[in-house]
């Protein structure tokens, strides 16, 4: 042990965004709302290490690269680099870990200036940095990245190059400072699959060339394997689970990172497999309240212990009660189903029932739901959702905490016990009867 601190530390970091108000909020002086884009992530990142943050669009994770590099404010937590945190940096301190920390971005067609050609490109920022011998660097980072011969290059435009050749020109234009870290902004996802597998080959090489640490941002699971030692799976501004690249794509513990698992493609149009039981999409990320984010698209949502109830059924009770408590269950559009000359809240109850819910719920499920609905048809609304929490609360309402097994493999997820170390699953519940 050299005692020699990590290369990147995240510690709990957060960023999160004041939406823009309206004039009834200003007059009302109503605090704006928050979107938190990055909420309470930790990452570590060591020399010569590659990790990948993976999640759907919208998840957080080009908020967290551009935290990274200063170009957002920090809310709250930390951001270490080489033991000392970002916030105790001077400006000589900014530049130098702006040459050491380098992004390619997402889109090689736009992040190229096109009026520049490919070497004035490659010698803007060892112009900044004041480093000599400039010509010799441009020559032979292209050779790297595999734009051979240099000179059929130099005086090319980006509007003269292939998809490929501009991302690899990116890719050259990040390591040309010869920094410590890259940071990967979905690299590869605007490239045709062929020139996919070529950019990330390429890249892993020249990670291991070059020495440089990477985070490597993707939605596509799939070209993680081509790249990253460890993948952090984010959800909602969250980490929900970390593990070697290897072993998650094998055994994946939360059920979202299993759903994306079961959404890679198999080369094999023979090969069977269950289809992917994840559907919508991330929910708006403001004001967000305590609990798995997940959960109101997890198919292994948690019901109490005391009650007997299908997930299908369970879950339409859990999405229809949010709906509720965010007031945006369409109830002007449902009474317009009704016959109005004989309006009841009973009827009113039906029609709510009928257009929210394919699942039949008897006894005293059933007795509850009614109950509730027919409070929110006499425009109770606080009471519906008081009744339904009372009988349906998941513990996937509290947030759960992050289990961690000797081998470093964190889950945040409420179907694993704290105390087990093995991270073994309980099985959620199949009853039946509802």
């Amino acid at each position: 042990m050299t005692g020699k601190p990590p290369l990147l530390e995240i510690r709990n970091l957060r960023k999160y965004f004041e939406q823009n108000s309206n004039i009834v909020d200003m007059l009302l002086r109503r605090e704006p709302n928050q979107v938190q884009a990055v909420d309470d992530v930790s990452l570590t990142l060591e020399e010569n290490e590659s990790i990948a943050v993976i999640g759907e669009s919208g998840c957080g994770k080009t908020t967290l690269l551009l935290t990274l590099i200063g170009l957002h404010d920090i809310t709250d937590g930390e951001i270490v680099y080489k033991g000392k945190s970002i916030s105790e940096f001077d400006k000589p301190d900014w530049k130098r870990y702006r040459r050491n920390v380098q992004v390619v971005f997402q889109d090689p067609f736009n992040s190229l200036d096109p009026k520049m050609t490919i070497e004035e490109t490659l010698q803007e920022p060892l112009k900044i940095h004041g480093i000599k011998n400039r010509e010799k660097r441009v020559r032979d980072v292209l050779e790297h990245v595999e734009l051979n011969p240099p000179e059929k290059y130099l005086h090319k435009k980006p509007r003269n190059l292939s998809g490929g050749e501009k991302q690899r020109v990116s890719i050259a234009r990040g390591l040309i400072l010869e920094p410590d870290i890259i940071l990967a902004d979905e690299p590869v996802s605007m490239l045709d699959v062929s020139t996919q597998a070529a950019v990330l080959k390429k890249m892993k090489e020249l990670i291991e060339d070059f020495g440089v640490s990477m985070i490597y941002i993707s939605h596509d699971l799939s070209t993680v394997s081509y790249i990253s030692d460890t993948v952090n799976v984010m959800y909602l501004g969250r980490i929900v689970e970390t593990a070697p690249t290897e072993q998650i794509l094998a055994d994946p513990k939360h059920p979202y990172t299993e759903e994306l698992v079961s959404a890679v493609p198999i080369p094999d149009p023979s090969h069977d497999r269950q289809r992917t039981q994840m559907s919508g999409a991330p929910r708006d990320p403001v004001n967000l309240d305590e609990g798995c984010r997940f959960r109101d698209r997890c198919p292994a949502v948690i019901p109490p212990d005391d009650i007997e109830i299908s997930q299908e059924a369970y879950r339409e009770i859990i999405e229809f009660r949010e709906l509720l408590q965010r007031d945006e269950v369409a109830f002007e559009r449902v009474m317009n189903t009704i016959d109005k000359s004989y309006p009841d809240d009973r009827k009113m109850a039906k029609a709510i029932r009928e257009d929210y819910f394919t699942h039949d719920l008897t006894g005293e499920n059933g007795a509850v739901l009614n109950e509730a609905l027919i409070a929110f048809a006499n425009e109770k609304q606080d009471v519906a959702v008081k009744r339904l929490q009372e009988r349906f609360k998941s513990i996937c309402e509290t947030t759960p905490p992050t289990v961690e097994d000797e081998n470093g493999w964190c889950v945040a997820c409420h179907h694993y016990d704290q105390n087990v170390a093995d991270l073994q699953v309980e099985q959620p519940k199949t009853a039946q009867s509802d």
